[in-house]
């Protein structure tokens, strides 16, 4: 008899000890389910509602897996191939993962060019026309296309300027002199380029790189 009440007593321990494994693992969800918001993304980006679907995606992630953790006891993370449930769970968290992810990779992108100087508009072609920063660069600057000596003015200022950045020291006057025709002589040389003395659309780009 004593054994009897002994064995219904480590019976009733042991479903207690099972229930109240299963009740904490339930409401303690494994970590890592939740989207790391990155730091280095531009959160002033042209489409504001590309920002807004970025969090959001980031959001509806870690409370997709936490909920079907807290009501089904599915991990999304470690994917049971013979639970169909499970595999369905798992694939639509990884789209959800993933598409954050394409939006992250745009922001930080945009984040990036705006650290090299470009606005909220140039962004914006740069992202809608295809074109490249070295692209928008060329369409800053593409003015100074066609100067030669005796030319003068800021375009021949920003041409002096542009020159001494790749190591020259001429005055920075405004006037297209010999000085500034013989420093890009030397420069379209240094370059492989054909020594005009003017300035064509492959010596801007060279001088832009």
């Amino acid at each position: 008899m004593k054994r009897l009440i002994f064995i219904v007593l480590l019976i009733g321990i042991g479903s207690y000890i099972a229930v109240q494994y299963l009740k904490d693992r339930r409401f303690n969800p494994p970590s890592g389910y939740d989207y790391v918001i990155s730091t280095e993304i531009d959160t002033d980006f042209y489409d504001k509602t590309v920002v807004q679907q970025y969090y959001k995606l980031a959001y509806d992630a870690g409370s997709y897996a936490r909920s079907l953790w807290f009501n089904d006891g599915i991990d999304v993370r470690m994917m049971d191939r013979e639970n169909h449930e499970s595999t369905q769970a798992t694939d639509y968290y990884n789209k959800l993962l993933a598409a954050a992810k394409q939006l992250e990779d745009q922001l930080e992108y945009s984040k990036t060019l705006r650290d090299q100087g470009l606005t909220k508009e140039q962004i914006r072609v740069v992202f809608e026309q295809g074109l490249t920063p070295d692209d928008i660069k060329f369409e800053m600057h593409s003015e100074l296309v066609g100067l030669k000596i005796g030319d003068n003015g800021a375009r021949v200022w920003e041409l002096q300027k542009l020159l001494n950045t790749q190591g020259d020291s001429i005055p920075e006057d405004g006037i297209f002199n010999i000085l500034t025709r013989q420093r890009l002589r030397t420069f379209q040389q240094s370059n492989q380029l054909f020594p005009s003395g003017e300035v064509d659309t492959k010596t801007l780009k060279a001088l832009l790189k």
